[in-house]
């Protein structure tokens, strides 16, 4: 109950600032914050607005799925043979150092303007984040956990369920979180910078337009979503597997 009057007060106070900057700004600057919860509410019943963001997740997940996979993969491979490691290294630092809107400009040359572009940018920018959470997971293993699972001759099915899979899981789980965090984000913007459909497309538009209410909705619309799926989804698999690892 606490923190449900404390999280109220914090977005009372939040939409009094804002409230107060359309007061003095202007509805240019910033719009009417009554108008833009309705405009942003409307978006449900849209049938348009709820195609694009269908159309927007499905990249998402896409992207998304397929780095957490293969960089998982090729993170866990890199951790067991250091060879390996030593050749990745310099190409996930390029990666890791590469900004989301780079990637961005070099997929728009190499695959043009729609959704080969966003899926890839999704891939490349969250790569080395759970490539690295796979590597750490692997290098840090108790090596005297894995002497005495040779002493005692432990089988391959019981080492992996009780001494790799929860150690390297406990690195791999947050890195797997912070990408989802962020895949939110990129598929915007990749959306908004070289796509003419999906959320960033009609955020794109919106801006064009000078329409500031639309856009502000938008991002309103599409923040409350991502909070929801997080609440809703990762938050209860997180506690699982916490309550799980102890």
């Amino acid at each position: 109950m606490k923190k449900l009057f404390f999280t109220a007060l914090g977005l009372f106070i939040f939409f009094c600032f804002w409230q107060t900057g359309h007061i003095y700004f202007g509805e240019l600057v910033l719009p009417d914050v009554t108008e833009t919860l309705k405009t942003s509410f409307s978006f449900l019943g849209n049938k348009e607005v709820m195609e694009e963001l269908f159309l927007t997740l499905k990249r998402l997940f896409t992207g998304l799925l397929a780095v957490l996979f293969f960089a998982t993969l090729f993170g866990i491979a890199a951790g067991s043979f250091k060879s390996l490691e030593y050749m990745s290294a310099p190409v996930v630092g390029i990666m890791l150092g590469m900004p989301s809107i780079a990637w961005i400009v070099l997929a728009m040359m190499w695959f043009g303007m729609g959704e080969g572009t966003v899926v890839f940018v999704i891939f490349a920018a969250l790569f080395p984040i759970v490539f690295l959470g796979a590597l750490q997971g692997i290098q840090t293993i108790d090596k005297k956990l894995i002497q005495m699972a040779d002493s005692f001759e432990i089988s391959f099915k019981n080492r992996f369920f009780n001494i790799y899979m929860p150690h390297i899981f406990s690195y791999i789980f947050p890195s797997w979180l912070t990408a989802t965090g962020l895949s939110w984000k990129i598929v915007i913007m990749a959306e908004l910078l070289s796509s003419d459909d999906g959320m960033g497309a009609l955020l794109a538009i919106a801006r064009s337009q000078i329409d500031t209410t639309t856009v502000m909705a938008l991002l309103f619309f599409m923040v409350s979503f991502f909070i929801i799926l997080e609440r809703v989804f990762l938050e209860p698999l997180k506690k699982r597997l916490e309550s799980w690892r102890l």
